[in-house]
């Protein structure tokens, strides 16, 4: 004897006491107060129906009963009457690319892909990535690379991967057990935009059981789009598609069941592993945002670590008077990843604030920026640098006297490519004013910087920022930024007069 457990509608009670019958019970009762009857109820995420109770037994692994029963036969049929196959259900056989477009039309499947959002758009995401939407011919272009047997027909028509198949579009496998003893620690991305979606840490148990990937979240819920059916469509799942290729990824059932999602429309990039070069992977234009709340979750703080060893990040100098308030600025420019204060420039061994204030040490007050050159240019930064104080003081005396005072225009390189930039930005900035320049550069160590900079006290880091809590410190776009931040804007190289012709690399 079979029962049904849980509610179950009118529309569907007929058809679930049909799947029970053809499967050999014989006597089908309703209510979980049937225990001397197997009980089964109506998985929604499989469409199938699950074993939860047997006669006088709560173990369901302990009984000899079918755990699923489809409510249809033949594997081929169940994912069709689900929405799990991209199969014709006339022919029984994959669809060709020609009747995609007729099957669409039916349909089967819209895409959400090639919808392009407003170009002028800088929206970013809680995490301090860009959302700004894929073009199609971007989304067509990157899926000639993908590398997986079913990744493009997933992303792009709305496929699903073969049940148990878990293998990512850079071939990581994720079959069999998601215990987090054994699960590679890492992130994973759209296969195409690069967008980080999910982490390991958040896979679920399910995982290991059911057909595809479960997750119980994504890494930011505005990284993801939740498609909502319309009433008149066949296939009544929540669809679940990238923020910014708006290509398909899966299905959300719900609190319990989370997310489904085929791992052949991701790339997987492991904690400690550089990403391969067919592996793109969109880096945050706010890296401070993340940084903010990579101690809200475990998951965040794994994926900045994963962010962080995929950037060839740069480290530079910048003296520009008090570092309160540099520190405060640079900090909101595009690609910096993290700023510290300290001294540099001097000959006094570790220094402290007073000595740097009080004594003859030759050290400046210097942000250290580390920033990621693929997202900000060293041109850019060192424009609104220029902007952002007077570096003309060629007669200052006192803390501001050029090469000594601790308040005085300098820049410290961590290579000669870097000088060159710097020198090259000075130079033009120096013709524009028509004024000789203080700014002090120089090389201070080959692609490292840290036995020439000494860390301030705790007490001066993000100083600005703590003391005032309320604050934005959100990052901004250069050209805003030079409008908050540009001292002396109608002057400076990067100030108001090119603004419009300010371009970013």
């Amino acid at each position: 004897q079979a029962c049904l457990v849980g509610f179950i509608s009118d529309i569907d009670l007929q058809r679930l006491r049909d799947a029970l019958q053809a499967t050999g019970y014989e006597v089908v009762k309703s209510g979980s107060n049937n225990l001397d009857a197997y009980g089964y109820s109506l998985d929604k995420a499989t469409g199938m129906l699950k074993l939860v109770q047997s006669p006088g037994c709560d173990n369901t692994d302990a009984i000899d009963a079918p755990r699923w029963i489809p409510l249809v036969r033949s594997m081929e049929n169940v994912l069709i009457e689900n929405g799990w196959s991209f199969l014709d259900p006339d022919e029984n056989e994959q669809l060709s690319a020609f009747d995609v477009d007729a099957a669409n039309l039916e349909g089967l499947y819209r895409p959400k892909w090639g919808e392009e959002s407003d170009p002028s758009s800088d929206a970013l995401s809680e995490l301090g990535f860009t959302l700004q939407r894929r073009s199609a011919e971007y989304v067509e272009g990157e899926a000639k690379r993908l590398k997986g047997e079913w990744s493009r027909s997933v992303l792009l028509e709305g496929d699903t991967d073969p049940p148990g198949l878990k293998l990512t579009n850079n071939g990581v496998s994720f079959a069999g057990s998601v215990s987090q003893d054994v699960v590679p620690q890492g992130i994973f991305v759209c296969a195409i935009g690069g967008l980080p979606l999910f982490a390991s840490t958040d896979l679920a148990v399910s995982t290991a059981t059911s057909g595809w990937l479960s997750f119980t979240r994504p890494l930011s819920d505005d990284h993801i789009v939740m498609v909502q059916p319309e009433a008149d469509f066949p296939d009544q799942r929540i669809e679940v598609v990238c923020s910014t290729s708006a290509c398909h990824l899966g299905h959300y059932f719900g609190k319990g069941n989370g997310y489904c999602i085929n791992a052949s429309a991701l790339n997987f990039i492991k904690r400690g592993c550089k990403a391969s070069d067919e592996v793109v992977l969109l880096l945050p234009a706010s890296w401070s945002a993340i940084d903010q709340s990579k101690s809200s979750s475990k998951s965040i703080g794994l994926l900045v670590d994963v962010l962080k060893e995929q950037v060839d990040s740069e480290s530079i100098l910048l003296g520009a008077g008090c570092f309160w308030h540099v520190d405060f600025a640079l900090g909101r420019l595009p690609g910096v990843m993290e700023t510290k204060v300290g001294y540099a420039g001097g000959t006094t061994h570790s220094p402290s604030y007073e000595d740097v204030s009080k004594s003859a040490t030759g050290h400046a007050e210097v942000v250290k920026v580390t920033f990621d050159p693929s997202t900000l240019d060293l041109r850019i930064l060192m424009d609104c640098f220029l902007a952002l104080h007077d570096p003309t003081k060629v007669r200052a005396h006192g803390k501001h006297a050029a090469g000594v005072g601790q308040y005085r225009s300098c820049v410290f390189c961590s290579s000669e490519q870097q000088k060159e930039v710097v020198d090259a930005s000075l130079w033009d900035c120096q013709k524009q004013l028509q004024k000789e320049l203080s700014t002090q550069v120089a090389v201070v160590g080959d692609c490292s910087i840290e036995p020439f900079f000494w860390a301030a006290e705790e007490r001066h880091q993000r100083h600005d920022a703590k003391r005032k809590p309320d604050a934005d410190v959100s990052t901004m776009s250069e050209k805003d930024w030079l409008k908050a931040y540009g001292k002396r804007a109608d002057a400076i190289l990067g100030g108001a007069e090119s603004l419009n012709s300010l371009t970013s690399t």
